[in-house]
């Protein structure tokens, strides 16, 4: 039943550990006793200005006090009133708890009569007929588990919402969207869970499945059936009724017919199964081994395609040359052929979107639903592997200098609900957070992050302080801060950060089992008798011993062990709560997997104009790659938000400098490198779609992020063809991309590949080929060879492609596969195509400064994306486009003062007024000029 029933908390179950602050938050809401039935003064009538006593008849509201206190004694017998205690143990007198019911003037009598008048407020504001507090061992449960900025518990696969207040007063009076129709609500600082109901007979009905799904929810699997009364029974947000109740009616007291019991149980198990039936196995119609996944040939198809029209294209311009040659008989024009490489490696992603945009419009969807070998639509069954004993997981967390309760708690939060709900299900995992900046932020903030991580059994790791080389001007050499330092290598920091922490992790496994062998022997026995908490005991000698070996240098602490799979994550990240689960078991099904990708939602922070444009693009990024994986293609890994096997990544490392490496500190790309070194070693990369964008991720907030996203793509991609210019006595291509060329990866996903990285080239070159167009076009138009090919031709043909095929494209595959609307997903894109225009017609310089850098061996260095919103403002912005953007202006505005004069001041003969020659470079012009201000 376990797989039927998923309950969960959206923002997590377990919650980090913080300082408690009830007390705090307690002085600022005081609760004021008023009498038991009670009527603020604003709304009593004008003849008695200060009553607060009902207006009704003697008998009616004697019947009502009857009534209420009968339930107070019945909520008392099932232990739903009890006092709230504190954590050292007195009882807090401020959080009432009782029955309150609506008498017929519309007042509200109260049972026992201690409450608060902002209670009255939340009464009348919800105007329902019954209602009490709950508080028990169970809701005293739930409040632990709850986090401090959570706002509701979401419950499936009955689509529950329940939301989360902060307190009484704020129900009152903050606007929460608790409707009437929500029948609960969980007050965090009063630890109390405020339950209401139209019908008095089933008041009680509604309390106990309540308390059956906090419960299930503590549990982690539904215990008990809900009833046909209750509000819950068959609830689908925003709708609150019970079956066949309808609207303006109460539900009826529970069912005494048998039958009707029985059938209605029957038609909810067949809406669980039905809503389930993806994850549910069913033994006597599937096998116990997994699916056979199939190798598609779909995606082959489309590269042919596109490699056909990138043949065609290319062939025609050869012609002209042989139509030329048999004119005029000139050879020396054949020289031009040697430029059609080059050309090639513009124009094959040109050609990919053309060939991939006709399928998405008219290609079959099926594979898209369906797991295949390098794609996962469905999720792996849990109730195929009854008696598996499942890995321990490791989250490997690589942070900087980012803000502890802005980034690090709620991305913790989230993996702690994880974690809960694995160790549920029989697993173990730990959390080992790779510390870039422990040792370089604040000595205060530095012991924040290491009583954090010790109060929620974080393991950390923080290597040394880096060492800064320093070159006098009047001395020969370069002289170290710090000598015993460490050097943190490569232009991105995050591989020697990971690699670091890794190594230190090995370190202390190897001590561990040095420890253990050397106990076994002494004690005479067997290495597997060693008991948990000896090996418990024996590990914190281990990392005690590599502390001390490193002199102070390294921090670290908790367990760092890597277990058998690595669930790698950016700092700012949301997981779903049984991701740990599935990836174990989809790892389990396939040996062969290395990195198992998770397709990524945005987790929005700033919701600026910029920020949603990004998350747009980010969207259609993912989609694509996941028609192209989904048809066939090799998955991509992004570095975050995957699975690894720990084996298969130890099997690809190698040595350099004398030290151990898994990830390559020599590419910015480091992502991309190890996904190659693992293909390579005939270890497969999977895309998972599953979880339908419940991995999230931080989008750049500014343009200035991504652009620095853009100029380190660019800058890896180079280093990974290319090596700098003062080594190409050994040849101008990496062994990287050699061993690449000749490894055993299919033929197509090296052409997609390709055409990726001649993306970056192309863009890179826009800005000096369009300059050059603009010179052979304004002043040699006529002895122009016809084997060019103008910008011009080329500006239409991208703008025809780029915002009209391409869009038109997602939009129909998006409303294909349900997502959106046709109309509506084309309205979305014409919102953003101009942004995209603008920038991607401005960031032509700075992709070519980052190939150039790499070229010639400039150091150039880039910081971890911004995860919060920063400070802003005209300065602000005037230094950031002043310092980041100089030289670009320093190009441009001379550029366009060239072309103002050339255009119209120039002598005759010399002018060029030709639109086909201005306007390709006006508009790569503009765009630079306008991008830092414009976005």
């Amino acid at each position: 039943m376990s797989e039927e029933f998923n309950f969960r908390l959206r923002s997590g179950e377990q919650q980090p550990i913080l300082p408690d602050t009830r007390p705090m938050m307690a002085e600022r809401h005081q609760s004021v006793p008023v009498p038991s039935v009670f009527r603020p003064e604003s709304l009593a009538p004008a003849s008695r200005p200060h009553s607060i006593m009902s207006t009704g008849s003697a008998g009616s509201r004697d019947r009502h006090t009857l009534v209420a206190k009968y339930l107070q004694r019945r909520c008392s017998a099932a232990k739903w009133l009890q006092p709230i205690e504190e954590e050292n143990g007195t009882i807090n007198e401020s959080s009432w708890v009782g029955v309150a019911m609506r008498l017929p003037d519309g007042s509200y009598y109260t049972e026992p009569p201690n409450v608060d008048n902002n209670f009255y407020t939340v009464m009348q504001y919800l105007g329902c007929k019954v209602a009490f507090t709950m508080s028990s061992d169970i809701t005293a449960a739930l409040m632990d588990q709850i986090g401090p900025f959570q706002t509701e518990v979401q419950v499936h696969p009955r689509g529950i919402r329940l939301p989360i207040v902060q307190n009484l007063s704020e129900l009152a009076y903050g606007g929460t969207g608790v409707s009437k129709k929500s029948y609960l609500c969980v007050l965090r600082e009063e630890r109390l869970v405020l339950i209401w109901n139209e019908s008095v007979e089933s008041i009680m009905t509604h309390g106990a499945d309540v308390e059956g799904i906090l419960v299930g929810l503590i549990w982690g699997s539904h215990i008990g059936t809900m009833t046909a009364t209750s509000p819950y029974a068959s609830m689908t947000p925003p709708i609150g009724q019970t079956p066949g109740q309808t609207p303006g009616r109460t539900p009826s007291a529970i069912s005494e017919d048998p039958e009707f019991n029985e059938k209605m149980n029957i038609v909810q198990a067949a809406i669980e199964r039905e809503e389930n039936k993806d994850t549910i196995f069913n033994p006597d119609i599937e096998a116990a081994a997994p699916p056979e996944r199939p190798f598609l040939l779909l995606h082959a198809g489309v590269i042919g395609f596109a490699m056909t029209l990138v043949v065609f294209v290319e062939m025609l311009c050869a012609s002209r040359l042989i139509t030329e040659y048999q004119w005029d008989g000139g050879v020396l024009r054949f020289a031009l052929v040697a430029v059609i490489p080059f050309f090639v490696s513009f124009s094959l992603f040109f050609m990919v979107v053309i060939a991939g945009s006709l399928f998405q419009l008219f290609g079959p969807l099926t594979y898209v639903r369906k797991n295949s070998q390098f794609y996962s639509a469905k999720p792996p069954k849990r109730g195929r592997y009854p008696d598996l004993e499942l890995p321990h997981i490791t989250i490997q967390m690589p942070v900087y200098k980012e803000g502890l309760k802005g980034v690090i708690i709620p991305t913790v939060t989230s993996i702690l609900a994880a974690i809960r709900y694995y160790e549920a299900q029989g697993g173990s995992a730990s959390i080992y957070v790779n510390e870039d900046g422990m040792q370089a932020v604040d000595p205060e903030l530095c012991e924040a992050r290491k009583t954090f991580y010790e109060l929620n059994n974080i393991g950390y790791c923080s290597r040394p302080k880096h060492t800064h080389s320093k070159k006098k001007w009047y001395q020969g050499k370069k002289v170290q801060d710090n000598p015993e330092g460490f050097q943190r290598k490569g232009q991105f920091k995050k591989a020697s950060n990971m690699n670091y922490c890794l190594s230190f992790s090995i370190r202390v496994e190897d001590e561990l089992l040095r420890l253990i062998a050397a106990k076994s022997t002494a004690e005479d026995r067997p290495q597997g008798d060693i008991t948990p908490d000896e090996e418990d005991v024996l590990y914190k000698q281990a990392l005690a011993t590599c502390l001390e070996q490193d002199e102070g240098r390294t921090m670290a602490g908790g367990n760092v062990r890597i277990g058998d799979i690595i669930l790698i994550i950016d700092s700012d990240t949301r997981v779903p709560e049984d991701c740990l689960l599935l990836g174990a078991l989809e790892m389990h099904e396939s040996p062969q997997v290395a990195i198992l990708q998770h397709a990524s939602g945005v987790m929005q922070v700033a919701n600026n104009p910029f920020e949603n444009g990004i998350t747009y693009f980010t969207n259609l990024i993912y989609m694509s790659i996941t028609f192209a994986v989904g048809n066939g293609d090799c998955a991509p890994f992004v570095g975050h938000n995957a699975f690894l096997r720990w084996k298969a990544v130890q099997s690809v490392a190698y040595e350099e400098d004398g030290q151990l490496k898994f990830w390559s500190d020599d590419h910015v790309s480091e992502d991309f490198d190890m996904s190659l070194r693992l293909q390579m070693a005939k270890f497969i990369v999977r895309l998972a779609t599953y979880h339908e964008g419940g991995f999230k991720e931080g989008v750049s907030l500014t343009v200035y992020d991504e652009l620095a996203r853009w100029e380190k793509y660019a800058y890896g991609c180079n280093e990974l063809v290319f090596n700098p210019i003062y080594k190409w006595w050994r040849g101008p291509f990496t062994k990287l991309f050699m061993r690449f060329l000749w490894s055993d990866i299919k033929l197509t996903s090296k052409i997609t590949i390709l055409a990726y990285i001649g993306t970056y080239y192309a863009i890179a070159c826009a800005i000096p080929l369009t300059l050059a167009n603009y010179i052979m076009v304004g002043w040699f138009n006529d002895s122009l060879d016809q084997f060019y090919l103008t910008s011009w031709k080329i500006f239409v043909g991208m703008a025809v492609v780029f915002n009209v095929l391409s869009p038109l494209a997602f939009a129909m595959l998006r409303h294909r596969l349900g997502e959106k609307v046709f109309v509506s997903s084309i309205v979305e894109t014409a919102k953003w195509t101009p942004m995209f225009v603008l920038f991607f017609g401005g960031i032509s310089f700075h992709l070519l400064t980052a190939i150039l850098c790499h070229f010639f061996s400039i150091k150039m260095e880039w910081t971890a994306t911004a995860k919060e919103v920063e400070a802003g403002g005209f300065r602000i912005g005037l230094d950031k486009i002043f310092r980041d953007f100089k030289w670009m202006y320093l190009v441009m505005i001379p550029v366009l003062g060239g072309m103002v004069y050339l255009g119209a001041f120039a002598p005759r003969g010399f002018e060029i007024t030709d639109f086909t020659a201005i306007v390709p470079l006006s508009n790569q012009v503009a765009c630079h000029i306008l991008l830092p201000a414009a976005l």
